[in-house]
Order: C-alpha cells, then structure tokens, then sequence
C-alpha cells in the first residue's frame, strides 16, 4: 500500500545524507509518488565534498533527479561545516534544520532512512536520529507523518527483485518499480558520472533498493522512568 492515500496533493521532503543517495535508494517511491501528482522536495544535509567534489555532486544532483519526477528547483543541498561528508553530525543541530524544513515548505510526509541507514554509513543514519529527535520531541505538526526506509540483511539487499515476496511480507508499505522506473534509476545514476564506477554498476543490477522500497512509519522513543531509591532508615 502507499504511504499516503489522499486525494489532494501531497508536499513530500526527501532527507539524504549525499547527492546520490535520492537514485541509489529511493527511485521506486520517488517515481511512483511523482506520477501520483504529488510534489517532492528533496534536502541533501552535505554536498558529498569528502573527496573535494562538492560542487561537481551537486551539479550531478540536480540533473538527476528530473528522470527521478523531481524539479532541480526543489532540491535543497546544504554545505554547512556542521554537516561535512563523513564527519560526525549533532543530532540537535541537524534536527532544528530539519524542523525548520518541515515548516517552511509545510510538508504533509517526510521521507529518510532508518537507524541502520542501509548501508551503515552513519551520515545516512544521522538523519534518522534527528528525525528521530523531532518527532519524539513532539515539535513537528501532528499531521506530518515521518516513513523511514528499512534497512535488509546483505543477503536480502542483493537479491534484486528476487526479495519482492519478503517485502511484501514484512511491510505494509511498499513501492515496486516498474521497467521504466529502473530506466530511469539508471539514466539518474549514469548522470551522477563522478561517482559511476564499477561496483556502483554492480549495486545497480542486483541491488534491491533499485527494484523495491519497503517503509516504516517511525514511533516516539518511549521515555523510561527511572525508579527511585528508598531511603534507608536507621
């Protein structure tokens, strides 16, 4: 089922931790929300600078995501010191960014990875603690809904469209994309030329991210009370 059933146009924000991001892990919900006629924002808390290309990323950036349904001029990038590619980021810091994203372009659904940010790469799951942070704070309006993308087994993330079963399984949110979306996936890859080489070429065929996205709409972390101690008496 998709993750918002409305009849209205949705604002949608898209959070990735580095241009690419949007093509190698979220073209089957990109796609299809964009055929839904909803609008998608995309923010990118780094430039992907690690290796001095900052500025030619985001370039690649913004032609890719229109094979993606995604208007360059809705994409956000930010080079801020605070989120360098590959440093660590404050959860605090990256949370009032992100809040103030939410309320600027009044976003109905907010779209990032989970905690184990697919790959590991803890950029990727910087995003989910500052959302995570947001929504457990209670500070974002209640009727944004925040689906983070769930994170597989290495077995099951190069399964390709072989993981469909499973996924349709274990989520009830799911997008599968069609031949012309993984066209598109690949002509939006191929525009990303810096970071194009041979494994991302293998990533591209097997993985399963290209073929599927399966969400989770993200909980408050439950707050624990810590019993207190008794006194002793004499």
């Amino acid at each position: 089922m998709p993750l918002y059933e409305a009849k209205k146009r949705v604002m949608v924000l898209l959070v990735i931790a580095h241009p690419d991001d949007e093509t190698m892990f979220f073209t089957p919900a990109l796609r299809a929300l964009s055929v839904a006629g909803h609008r998608i924002f995309i923010l990118c808390v780094s430039n992907g600078n690690y290796e001095g290309l900052g500025r030619i990323r985001t370039y690649e950036l913004r032609d890719a995501v229109h094979h993606l349904g995604v208007s360059p001029s809705d994409v956000t990038v930010l080079d801020y010191d605070a989120f360098q590619d590959g440093g660590q980021w404050d959860k605090q810091a990256l949370s009032c960014v992100l809040l103030r994203h939410m309320e600027v372009l009044s976003v109905d659904l907010v779209l990032s990875f989970d905690a184990g940010g697919v790959s590991g790469h803890r950029n990727h799951s910087s995003c989910f603690d500052a959302l995570q942070e947001v929504y457990t704070r209670g500070v974002i309006p209640e009727d944004v809904q925040i689906f983070v993308l769930d994170s597989v087994s290495i077995l099951r993330k190069y399964l390709g469209i072989f993981d469909a079963p499973m996924s349709i399984a274990r989520s009830p949110f799911h997008y599968f994309a069609r031949g012309r979306d993984v066209a598109a996936a690949w002509r939006a890859m191929y525009t990303h030329r810096s970071q194009f080489v041979w494994f991302r070429f293998l990533y591209m065929i097997f993985s399963r991210y290209v073929y599927i996205n399966t969400f989770r709409r993200i909980a408050p972390i439950s707050k624990i009370p810590v019993a207190k101690r008794k006194s002793k008496t004499s």
